[in-house]
């Protein structure tokens, strides 16, 4: 007999799971166990007290877009009043220049709807490249492109096929020709590199674009990812961050799955799906112990490989998935030195004498020169698994207590930093520990010449993580990539994580798969969970709640994405 039973069995307590349950319990009234290897629930979702006492920081997500809750602030109203609160700094973007002394500021939409004030900022560089940016400004804020990238995000790839979704793409067609942005076959063929060059004349625009770009985990120097570079572009004033730490997320949708009745399970481990006549009906824990699953199995958060060897089996699974699973690429981008500062006060940047916002930047790069070709050897040298030479290094920073002051103690602060290292298997663990304390001094002198208060005594603690500490999280492994796997072009949307896989079902009835590794992959957002329900509930007749008067897809989505922006206007209002 088994130990316990429920109608389905989540196996992962990361955040795509936690979003994936809250469906099955509120729309298709199903008895949820989630069981999780770890400690707690929540995986990328983390915040924790991790380089002093008192300081709070986010050792993965950190950087959070208006769409990423989009279905979940829709449908389950209550969310954001649990904690998961979405907001902006004064500058959503930028990056300063140590060379010529100068920086660029893209606005966050929050306080600049217009972009009339980042416009200005960019005519300091190139009059033609503001007009330009105003132009994709109108096109980004349309409901034709906003519909698209509705689609784009929140459906499985083969809805996508359908011939509405066809038609709404080339209704964007015609705004993007007349803002100067033809999509033609030298811009879907051509690297990001080479695309933010065929638009604008700047290298300090090009250069925000790209460094970006890299954060997204895509290689700038991969070809045919032209095409998404343009949505890149859009997306720059609306970065933002999750109030009072990533981890209120988590902790939002436990207190709704409390509510709807969900069990959680921590330190269980799942070893196997049972499979009883070619269906999932269960799984083993590495205990021994069993759970029954009357409908369905979901492994949420876990590798492909995870699933498809370990809990399915190399046998089972077929010679031709196990070997695209084999094959799989994760050795490009996504390879993260995470570090975290407590300090006893915000960088100050010797270019606030150019701008006096660019210190408040959530995404702040931090550049040797304007030239984005600083980028695009960076990112040769992470597919080497070596950090770049010093003068290479392209880090990007941000303090979150500027915006938040639930990040750290009254009068102190506390500063992250993001940039490419090698991957976890480059490098012994005593290789580790040494390239860990070097990148820390590294980092603290090229962030000094821009920010002469950035020096030791400034900082009260740090924590140096990187992609050997990402295997803490077992489906990172064994190369601790952020992403899981590379975005290229062969491993996304439809070929993500492998064209039999990528539409949330598995070889094995009432098994279904989900997280990082799927569409769109490498964040923190609802996109993967909102879709494999999609595909759950269409083929066991369960509740729709985008079929509903009034939340209908993808209008519905496209208005809570701006309410969510009203939203953090209206809520968390700046003294000045």
């Amino acid at each position: 007999m088994p130990d316990a039973t429920f109608d389905a069995v989540v196996c992962g307590g990361g955040n795509k799971a936690l979003l994936l349950a809250m469906y099955l319990t509120k729309y298709a009234g199903m008895s949820v166990g989630i069981f999780e290897r770890r400690h707690e629930i929540g995986g990328g979702l983390a915040t924790e007290e991790i380089s002093a006492p008192g300081f709070r920081g986010n050792p993965h997500a950190n950087l959070i877009l208006p769409w990423y809750y989009a279905p979940i602030w829709r449908d389950f109203p209550e969310f954001w009043d649990y904690g998961a609160q979405w907001d902006q700094y004064l500058v959503s973007d930028g990056a300063v220049f140590a060379s010529n002394k100068t920086c660029l500021a893209i606005y966050s939409e929050k306080h600049d709807p217009t972009q009339e004030r980042t416009a200005k900022e960019i005519a300091r560089f190139s009059e033609e490249d503001a007009e330009k940016w105003l132009k994709l400004w109108s096109v980004v804020q349309s409901y034709e492109l906003q519909r698209v990238t509705v689609d784009m995000l929140f459906n499985p790839h083969e809805w996508r096929m359908a011939p509405e979704y066809l038609e709404r793409q080339m209704a964007v067609y015609p705004l993007a020709l007349e803002a100067g942005f033809d999509p033609d076959s030298l811009v879907m063929a051509a690297t990001p590199l080479r695309a933010v060059r065929e638009w604008f004349d700047s290298p300090e625009l090009q250069y925000c674009i790209l460094r970006f770009i890299v954060s997204a985990a895509h290689n700038v120097n991969d070809q045919s990812l032209g095409a998404s570079t343009l949505g890149m572009c859009g997306t720059l004033p609306g970065i933002g961050y999750a109030r009072g730490g990533t981890h209120q997320i988590a902790h939002a949708a436990h207190q709704v799955l409390v509510q709807n009745g969900c069990k959680f399970f921590t330190h269980a481990e799942v070893a196997k799906v049972i499979i009883e006549n070619g269906a999932a009906t269960g799984i083993r824990l590495t205990d021994g112990t069993e759970i029954s699953a009357r409908k369905l199995v979901v492994s949420a958060g876990l590798s492909a490989a995870q699933l498809c060897f370990d809990l399915i089996g190399r046998d089972i699974v077929g010679e031709k998935i196990a070997r695209r699973v084999d094959n799989l690429s994760t050795n490009n981008i996504g390879n993260l030195m995470w570090y975290s500062f407590a300090l006893h006060e915000a960088p100050k940047y010797e270019v606030e004498s150019f701008n006096p916002d660019i210190h408040e930047t959530m995404w702040l790069g931090l550049a040797e020169s304007a030239d984005p070709e600083h980028i695009a050897r960076e990112c040769k040298y992470a597919t080497l698994g070596m950090l770049p030479p010093i003068e290479e290094y392209n880090p990007v920073v941000w303090c979150h207590s500027l915006a938040d002051p639930a990040y750290a103690p009254p009068g102190k602060h506390v500063a992250q930093s993001e940039m490419q290292g090698p991957r976890a298997t480059d490098l012994t663990e005593r290789e580790w520990l040494k390239l860990k304390r070097q990148f820390a001094e590294n980092l603290i002198s090229v962030w000094g010449k821009h920010a002469p208060n950035m020096n030791w005594e400034n900082v009260i603690g740090v924590d140096t993580n990187s992609p050997y500490d990402n295997l803490r999280m077992k489906n990172l492994a064994p190369h601790g990539n952020f992403s899981g796997i590379d975005r290229s072009m062969s491993q996304l949307n439809e070929n993500r994580p492998t064209p039999e896989l990528a539409n949330h079902r598995t070889p094995i009835k009432n098994l279904y798969c989900t997280g990082g590794y799927w569409h769109v992959g490498s964040n923190a957002s609802a996109e993967a969970a909102y879709n494999c329900y999609k595909i759950i509930a269409t083929d066991l007749g369960l509740g729709k709640p985008w079929e509903e008067p009034g939340k209908e897809d993808p209008d519905s989505l496209v208005e809570v994405t701006r309410a969510t922006m009203k939203r953090a206007r209206d809520s968390f209002r700046r003294d000045s």
